[in-house]
């Protein structure tokens, strides 16, 4: 076995073109199947990272507080890992500050990151004993006489509103009052990046609640984390069974999940809720990837083993002559294959984790200011141990063929074997060569046929590599005119959003409205409210179509409340011309309107809304929706949420009905119910509705179309008028050129991973070209010295091995082509609006035409360097050569 093992090592050494090339393959094999299990790992923990930034980490929280005795059944049960517990918000009242009130909660020290976001610290540090606070930075900023380190003492109490108390988030409103039940005494740590509109007269802070000592008689708010997160759905119920808490009207408790944190690790909401993207699909695509990586590396590596195998028959069928078991010759093939990844995989892997790093750290830099959560890479042992395990089979997997293939081989047909031989059986008669390119031409052609297997590694990297690049160049090209189909169909190019409770300055809306370059305008209000219906009482359309399906109440705006549908309603109020405009295109006059007091709205009746995606996966109906008549009553409520129990209603008089939405850039999703009213008469409606929501119910959208070339000036304009009358926290813009940038930038993140992918191919085509090349045309030496003896001239030499280059870089071109045909005919049938047609004028020729002569050209130099030595060599030597 030890003559095995230095004969592998030495023909490691003896073929260092082949062996080079087989370690430079391993390499690229070992990096991108690292650097594709880094990446979808990266992938899931950017989605971790964003699911806990923006929710935190808990797995569930109780929405109805918690009293302080009952705490001890989540605290003390053994599948709860963590719980996390704040204190009910206590208000305290200010004086001589630009608002009334600090809104101060008392948070357990383990909150912090997990349920309040740590990274919101600007200055100072974190609350560490009772009577510390952090406060947000407004706080300072509104108030300078304050600083971090001050100690003051506060009355604590409570808001109140015609003897009822206001909920905490509550806007300022005219004739509330401070309730105080005591003093509270706090010195304050830090500061916080906590936004808050300027309707708001509240500060926000957060204390410190230890969890050491008793708890103080009370309710709290609790959130917690379990030891086995796909438990997570049937545990909560029974926690809140155990503390005491009450069933909902659907005989649930109300329980709100981390559903995007939970279905990226695998627990799936039973009601169907959540995230599109979970742990299996992040996996799949990681396994997926990784394995497509070893599929295309095993083709390569295991041609490239049998190119360097057919090399050394003649020694192996001289050593199995003398006494080798056929085990012992398949060892000399996987010996090699040892010998070679032991440097190559690991430091492949290396190479693959660096990649990625560089690679995201490249991403970061570009989407730093559109993203709120940067991506990270972080060293993990199970990529480490799974891209290992990968590029080890993907090496002894390629071995195994050419290593079987030689150990059945019997002495007598190693010794007699003559690759020479093998390639005249190959050769053809090719007329039609003969007759364009002369006797020279049909000699490359059939030298290039007749060693096909060993340029077939060379050729399946170099055709990878441009389907690839140039498909992902389609694939760019194609999303951005469909992007930029998408934002030249919207009817406005410029939003502007404000948070106000107020009326707007008038002379704000008025300075908006005379911007140079406005086409047309629309302002309008909008919140969401309910209706519950009569389950018959629906169109016959609908009913023909099946009615209320019970895949309906998952994941759409649909609940039950005992047998009848709960339909999510969304109420708009258009400006005045607005309306009418929109009015008059539905042959309606919109005088009738014109009564705020009555309620008289537009019923927007149709299942499907707009939302294709959505309707296609649910299969769902265009028909007509409700059984409703003009003239009807419809009896709408506020929507219920956890916090807001207090719902008021109104009734609204159906003015009109139509399948047409409203003209204003929104998606509207199936089963909505819109309606759509005056503005007076939206305000009308809503100022008797909850005031406590007045935040929720009174924001403007403000939508403006203005010509693309007038666009950046316009928005500029607009930032300087809002920025008189508003301030920064209470107003944001947002143009058709900012969404252009977005994804111009989004576009080239994912170019720098795709094309990083691509390069490492091409230089496995390269580098295989060069080694096939060299290779191939040294072994016909003897055939290129006898056409010489003939009478073969430098030129007619020259002319072979230049054809021969031309259909070899050629070759991968050709079948690259019937590739990116299909899928780009794949990526536009799923195009939004981009057609063949458009798409062969915006093609990335510029690419395509790159690419001809950059293959074409590398696989001439290949030719040039090795055929050139070739020709120097003298004709007596190369025939006399007795090497194979």
């Amino acid at each position: 076995m030890k003559i095995i093992h230095e004969y592998a090592l030495s023909h490691v050494k003896g073929n260092r073109r082949s062996s080079i090339f087989i370690f430079v393959a391993i390499l690229i094999a070992s990096s991108l199947i690292s650097a594709m299990g880094v990446f979808s790992y990266t992938e899931w923990l950017h989605e971790v990272d964003i699911a806990t930034s923006s929710r935190g980490s808990w797995h569930g929280r109780f929405e109805e507080p918690i009293k302080r005795e009952s705490l001890k059944y989540i605290q003390e049960n053994p599948q709860v890992k963590e719980v996390y517990i704040q204190s009910q918000a206590q208000t305290l009242q200010l004086t001589g500050t630009k608002r009334a009130y600090i809104n101060i909660t008392q948070v357990s020290t383990n909150s912090w990151g997990n349920t309040t976001s740590r990274k919101a610290l600007l200055e100072g540090k974190l609350p560490e004993k009772s009577g510390e606070m952090v406060v947000s930075k407004l706080f300072f900023t509104e108030n300078p006489q304050y600083k971090i380190g001050d100690t003051i003492t506060l009355p604590k109490g409570e808001r109140v509103l015609d003897g009822s108390i206001m909920a905490k988030d509550s806007p300022f409103l005219y004739g509330e009052a401070f309730r105080a039940l005591g003093e509270q005494t706090v010195t304050i740590t830090g500061s916080l990046n906590v936004p808050s509109v300027s309707s708001y007269p509240c500060y926000y802070a957060f204390g410190f609640l230890d969890l050491e000592s008793p708890l103080p008689e009370g309710q709290y708010n609790v959130s917690a984390s379990l030891n086995n997160i796909r438990e997570a759905y049937n545990v909560f119920p029974l926690l809140a069974a155990n503390t005491g808490l009450k069933l909902d009207h659907e005989g649930r408790y109300d329980i709100t999940y981390n559903t995007n944190l939970l279905a990226l690790y695998g627990a799936k909401d039973p009601n169907g809720y959540g995230s599109s993207l979970d742990l299996s699909g992040y996996l799949l695509s990681a396994l997926l990837s990784m394995g497509l990586v070893m599929l295309v590396f095993i083709i390569l590596i295991y041609n490239a083993f049998t190119v360097t195998s057919t090399s050394q028959i003649k020694q192996l069928g001289i050593l199995k002559s003398i006494g080798a078991t056929p085990r012992q010759i398949r060892s000399c093939v996987r010996y090699e294959a040892f010998f070679l990844s032991c440097i190559a995989v690991p430091l492949g892997i290396s190479l693959g984790y660096a990649s990625m790093v560089i690679l995201i750290r490249i991403v970061n830099l570009l989407l730093k200011d559109t993203m709120d959560t940067q991506m990270r890479v972080v060293f993990a042992w199970p990529i480490l141990l799974l891209s290992l395990f990968m590029s080890i089979c993907t090496v002894f997997l390629s071995a195994w063929g050419p290593a079987r293939k030689l150990g059945k081989l019997l002495p007598i047909e190693a010794v007699k074997y003559s690759p020479e031989a093998a390639s005249l059986k190959k050769s053809k008669d090719h007329r039609w060569i003969h007759h364009w390119l002369g006797f020279e031409g049909e000699l490359a052609f059939n030298a290039l046929q007749a060693n096909k297997k060993a340029y077939r590694t060379t050729l399946i990297a170099l055709t990878l590599f441009i389907t690839l690049f140039l498909g992902f160049q389609c694939f760019a090209a194609i999303w951005m005119m469909d992007q930029k189909q998408v934002l030249a169909d919207k009817d406005y190019t410029l939003t502007i959003s404000s948070a106000l409770v107020d009326e707007p300055d008038p002379l704000m809306l008025k300075e908006l409205s005379l911007i140079p370059g406005i086409h047309s305008q629309v302002m309008y209000r909008e919140s969401h409210h309910t209706l519950l219906w009569d389950n018959k009482n629906i169109s016959p359309e609908f009913q023909a179509a099946g009615g209320f399906k019970e895949d309906y109440f998952s994941g759409n705006n649909l609940e039950r409340e005992g047998e009848q549908p709960r339909i999510f309603v969304e109420l708009i109020g258009l400006d005045t011309d607005s309306f009418a405009n929109f009015a008059r295109k539905l042959d309606v006059d919109p005088t009738q309107f014109n009564h705020p007091a009555e309620h008289k709205g537009i019923i927007v009746n149709h299942t499907s809304g707009n939302v294709q995606s959505i309707i296609d996966k649910r299969k769902i109906p265009s028909s007509e929706y409700l059984d409703i008549a003009v003239g009807d009553t419809l009896a709408l409520k506020e929507r219920a949420e956890p916090d807001k129990q207090k719902l008021k209603g109104y009734t609204l008089t159906v003015g009109a009905v139509t399948h047409q939405y409203p003209e204003l850039d929104q998606y509207y999703y199936p089963f909505d119910l819109i309606i759509v009213v005056p503005m007076e008469t939206y305000e009308n409606i809503v100022l008797k509705l909850n005031p406590e929501r007045g935040l929720e119910y009174q924001k403007l959208t403000y939508k403006m179309n203005i010509p693309r070339e007038q666009l950046a000036n316009a928005q500029q304009q607009a930032n300087t008028i809002l920025g008189k009358y508003l301030p920064p926290e209470d107003r944001t813009t947002r143009s058709l050129l900012d969404q252009e940038a977005y994804n111009a930038k989004l576009i080239r993140s994912i170019e720098l991973l795709i094309i990083g992918f691509a390069v490492f191919l091409g230089v496995v085509g390269i580098t295989g070209a060069f080694s096939a090349v060299a290779g191939n045309l040294f072994a016909r030496r003897r055939e290129f010295a006898v056409l010489r003896s003939a009478g073969l001239s430098p030129q007619g030499m020259s002319r072979i091995v230049n054809l021969e280059s031309m259909f070899f870089g050629c070759t991968p071109l050709l079948l690259s082509l019937p590739l990116l045909i299909v899928g780009c005919s794949i990526m536009l049938r799923n195009a939004a609006s981009t057609t063949w047609r458009t798409f062969i004028v915006n093609a990335p020729w510029g690419y395509i035409l790159l690419m001809l002569p950059l293959v074409v050209g590398v696989v001439w130099l290949a030719y040039r360097v090795t055929g050139s030595k070739i020709k120097r060599e003298s004709i007596i030597e190369a025939i006399r050569d007795e090497r194979i």
